[in-house]
């Protein structure tokens, strides 16, 4: 199994262009990955430099056919043309179980400047067998910040760890 997590910066290359089918195509050539994990995918955002406001997760789709995509926006707000979004995204064409998405904790701090943040968790059946995969980007700026995301991280794999009793409704 191939895994590849790549920090696009908005699929923002050194060249200062945004082009989300290079990263795809970049992708491929590395690793040609299962699993594609992906930090810093925009959404109508043209405030981003040299994004025209595309949509990144619909056009990484496109342009990486027999993959499912996972998105987890930690920014989530409103825009001239809808809704500007800002997170993480997991592509995989391996079959997929549970989706979780996860908001981390962003600590009231006025001096520090910060951004909400998201994770996104797929169940991925593996090869060998289901695996759990979880991308995300903590916060650059706060080191307060960082550790309490990391915390809640933490926390959520323990809780992951645990035998939950299934539920028998419909929709669980």
């Amino acid at each position: 199994m191939r895994l590849l997590s790549w920090n696009v910066q908005w699929c923002r290359g050194m060249d200062e262009r945004v082009d989300p089918l290079r990263i795809a195509r970049e992708a491929k050539r590395l690793a040609d990955p299962d699993v594609f994990c992906l930090q810093e995918i925009a959404r109508n955002f043209p405030e981003m430099a040299g994004s025209a406001g595309e949509d990144q997760v619909e056009e990484l789709k496109r342009a990486m056919p027999g993959y499912e995509a996972f998105y987890a926006p930690g920014v989530d707000i409103p825009g001239k043309k809808g809704r500007r979004q800002f997170g993480n995204l997991v592509l995989t064409r391996l079959p997929v179980g549970r989706v979780m998405r996860h908001q981390l904790p962003w600590p009231a701090a006025a001096d520090v400047q910060s951004m909400p943040r998201a994770a996104v968790e797929v169940t991925v059946q593996a090869p060998f067998g289901p695996l759990r995969v979880t991308t995300t980007h903590l916060e650059y700026y706060s080191a307060r910040h960082r550790a309490a995301q990391i915390d809640r991280l933490c926390e959520l794999h323990a809780e992951a760890c645990v035998a939950h009793a299934p539920v028998s409704e419909p929709g669980s």
